[in-house]
């Protein structure tokens, strides 16, 4: 018989130490935190992050960990939650596709909040963003796309046990603990799609982390679950997946470690991940025929159905709605030639070329793309009838999955770009570059404030 799912978690937890990662799952994990200080940086000052830091003012005293990007300290709970937001705010945050959901918003907030407070250092951090990402990733192969075909997002679902993970991790938590946590976790898991192009959908990942997080502390302090609360009847899987059993339960972590097999996506785009295949190609389409909004009568776009379910915002009038629309996507690419920070503002969606353009773009689900299933690649084919021709092409991945990596420069300029209003971004990014060659935080927290 094999182990119980939160009993294979908990030794994996207590038994693999830094030594044990592969270089090249280090090196991912420090790419992964470039690209998760700079969306978090970039994120800090949206509205709905200013209104939640008032917020947990009214709730907490406590100066345990570092808000990104200002002066401030918070309970390490609350820091995990608002780094976790400004994290994806923007959308711009790193994606996995085994959970089609946001890892490192949840996971590396929660595990910068714990290392500061218990003084660890970058080596112990990174170990605790590996393993935390991999077991969420190896839950997610078990109840894929079972969960996100159920309406749920993935994010805060999945995200609440890679926060547990880490948090366990740098608390140096005991086996009992752990066991505890994960049930406590269990029932903390939420997070539904209908909120996307909302500010609760940046909440979900707050939520998983600051989540997670008290689950530790409820078992430390305490509280008891059922070890059997992820596999057992009425259980996680069962309610969340609607799979009564698994045909194998051999969570096998730490075997074809899921980072280095599936790896990350980095965006090069701030909005949802399913309209960038389309941006790509209308991108490159707009520059090779010199398509311009006036000359075009109709444009067909057939889309996945992931695609479909997330990209819920037909018309958007703004600027949070605009991250979850395919047709404002494609108009942004043709009108303004770029999809950038700079065209995510209420005024760019509502240009009445913007408008006028959304109004001829028609979608539906491709009957080839249909075949693929629940997949977040989202290839998409597009049509585009002009007054003088017809153009019909296909991309299957956009740019920056592992298979079309952003260049170091591009990373580089990302990372820039985002930080702005940091004067030591410099240093921040050699920093993390040689993260795992620092002693401790000290430099890093001076340089993140």
């Amino acid at each position: 018989m094999e182990e119980l799912l939160s009993w294979q978690i908990a030794y994996f937890i207590k038994n693999t130490k830094y030594e044990n990662l592969p270089l090249k799952l280090i090196e991912l994990s420090k790419e992964a935190f470039i690209d998760y200080i700079a969306v978090t940086i970039a994120g800090k000052e949206e509205r709905s992050i200013l209104n939640i830091k008032k917020y947990i003012k009214t709730k907490t005293m406590l100066k345990e960990a570092t808000i990104f990007g200002c002066k401030e300290k918070s309970s390490v709970e609350y820091a995990a939650m608002i780094n976790a937001m400004s994290a994806h705010v923007l959308d711009y945050d790193d994606v996995s596709w085994t959970t089609i959901g946001h890892p490192t918003a949840v996971v590396a907030s929660v595990a910068f909040a714990m290392a500061e407070k218990y003084k660890k250092t970058p080596k112990e951090l990174i170990l605790a963003y590996a393993l935390g990402v991999e077991v969420m990733h190896k839950l997610a192969q078990k109840t894929m796309p079972n969960i996100s075909q159920r309406g749920w997002h993935t994010t805060c679902v999945y995200g609440v046990f890679g926060a547990v993970v880490a948090a366990s991790i740098l608390k140096n938590s005991s086996f009992e603990e752990i066991i505890n946590a994960i049930g406590i976790a269990a029932s903390k898991a939420s997070g539904i799609r209908s909120n996307f192009g909302t500010n609760t959908k940046a909440y979900h990942a707050g939520l998983a982390a600051s989540n997670g997080i008290d689950a530790l502390y409820l078992a430390t302090y305490g509280l008891n679950s059922s070890n059997k609360a992820l596999e057992d009847k009425d259980g996680f899987i069962q309610n969340y997946a609607d799979i009564d059993l698994l045909e194998d339960s051999n969570l096998k972590l730490g075997e074809n470690w899921d980072l280095l097999e599936f790896g990350l996506v980095f965006k090069q785009y701030p909005c949802c991940s399913g309209s960038h295949p389309a941006a790509d190609l209308v991108k490159d389409l707009t520059q090779k025929y010199l398509l311009e909004s006036t000359n075009i009568e109709k444009i067909e776009v057939g889309c996945s159905l992931l695609a479909q379910k997330e990209l819920i915002c037909d018309f958007p009038t703004n600027a949070l709605e605009a991250k979850f629309s395919m047709r404002y996507a494609i108009a942004s690419m043709i009108i303004y030639k770029n999809l950038s920070l700079e065209e995510f503002s209420d005024e760019k969606v509502k240009d009445k070329r913007v408008q006028e353009l959304m109004k001829k773009i028609d979608i539906s689900i491709d009957s080839e793309f249909k075949k693929l299933g629940f997949i977040g690649t989202s290839p998409v084919r597009i049509k585009i009838k002009t007054k003088n021709r017809e153009i019909e092409e296909t991309n299957y991945l956009a740019k920056g999955n592992p298979q079309k990596k952003l260049t170091k420069e591009e990373i580089k300029d990302k990372f820039f770009q985002c930080t702005k209003s940091q004067k030591n971004q410099k240093e921040l990014f050699n920093l993390l570059k040689d993260f795992e060659q620092k002693k401790d935080l000290s430099n890093f927290l001076k340089y993140i404030k």
